[in-house]
């Protein structure tokens, strides 16, 4: 067996440390060392750079110094929203694999790894449990006012009506429509099933049957934004998603009804939910995501009376920070020791011969 060196990448939300103990614990017999290193270290300087590398992709960040100091004879790259671009390729010409400890891959040039026979892993559904319990949470704290309330009292007031008092529902009865239905959008059906409700599923890639299975109603996109009371966005950003909810389909919507997204910003035409907010149109919304972030004190977002907003912080807990290396890493020792991955974003290169001639040294 050919052992390799690691680089691991932290930042503020996870560390290299906790990338430290979990290649210590899934892959010692396959590592003969590795370096640490934060790419970024201030939390506010992630949150700005992480989403301009989400809208604009790892190109236009500069390679990690801990790569270009440390990557020349590294096989793997290990982090969470470190950049992996064509630049930090060309660092590391040795390398092999790469590891995300999410589940997007923004921040990877996935095609030009899958060119240079670099394998890359994520870690799916890592933060659905988080996201999906939040979604809930955004769908009571917008329509029972629950925000509103606690910033009247701690701002010295007891303001008890806001901009639905003529119509605060309850959730028994009412439509729930789920805009995707991955593991997210499932989790989200699932904890909603105890509340005496309909969810109506929209998801152009899943079965109906298995829809049903869920005890959701599977509808077209016209019918979930005509009769949903309340609608929940669960979609991944692609460019045939981007503005997925336009203009038409937000003034589709009852003027009772509610949207929530915990997705990502670019799936909803952000000038259009801002009209038919202002205007009244529809009743409410609960944002965690925004084209810009973090919000400018000017932003017209702040004019609304109808919005609850939250800090990008669905996919945001304990578990999700300090669990997601582990299984990552976990995954790639599955890998390495000939069993079925579970993460693999690019498996084409498992059919490139010097891929392929690595591998064999590694687990020889």
């Amino acid at each position: 067996m050919k052992k390799f060196k690691a680089i691991l990448s932290g930042d503020p939300m996870i560390p290299g440390t906790l990338f430290e103990g979990a290649i210590n614990k899934h892959l010692k017999d396959f590592v003969s060392d590795y370096v640490v290193g934060d790419w970024e270290s201030d939390w506010t300087s992630l949150q700005n750079r992480r989403l301009l590398v989400e809208q604009q992709g790892p190109e236009i960040e500069e390679v990690p110094s801990v790569c270009l100091e440390h990557g020349l004879d590294a096989a793997l790259l290990a982090g969470l929203f470190v950049p992996v671009s064509s630049k930090l390729m060309d660092s590391m010409p040795n390398l092999r694999i790469v590891g995300l400890s999410r589940a997007g891959k923004e921040n990877i040039n996935l095609a030009e790894a899958t060119k240079r026979g670099i394998l890359a892993f994520n870690v799916m559904g890592r933060n659905a449990e988080a996201v999906s319990d939040f979604a809930v949470g955004l769908i009571l704290a917008e329509s029972r006012n629950i925000a509103k309330a606690h910033y009247s009292i701690k701002n010295n007031g007891w303001q008890k009506e806001f901009s639905n008092v003529s119509f605060v529902p309850q959730l028994k009865g009412k439509k729930i429509g789920i805009v995707g239905f991955g593991y997210i959008g499932q989790l989200v059906a699932k904890k909603l099933s105890g509340w005496d409700l309909e969810v109506l599923v929209y998801d152009a890639f899943i079965p109906e049957e298995q829809i049903k299975a869920a005890g959701c109603t599977p509808v077209d996109k016209e019918t979930l934004f005509k009769e949903s009371d309340f609608i929940s966005i669960h979609l991944r950003l692609l460019d045939a998603t981007k503005h997925f909810v336009d203009k038409l389909h937000l003034e589709m919507m009852k003027s009772t009804a509610y949207i929530i997204n915990t997705a990502r910003s670019g799936l909803i035409d952000s000038d259009a939910l801002y009209d038919v907010l202002k205007n009244k149109k529809i009743a409410g919304a609960g944002l965690d995501v925004f084209e810009t972030e973090p919000l400018g004190e000017n932003s017209p977002w702040l004019e609304l009376d109808n919005v609850t907003l939250t800090t990008h912080i669905a996919g945001t807990t304990t578990e999700v920070l300090t669990g997601s290396p582990y299984l990552l890493m976990e995954d790639i020792e599955r890998f390495l020791r000939g069993q079925k991955a579970k993460f693999i974003l690019n498996p084409e290169v498992l059919n490139q011969e010097g891929f392929k001639k690595w591998l064999e040294e590694v687990k020889a």
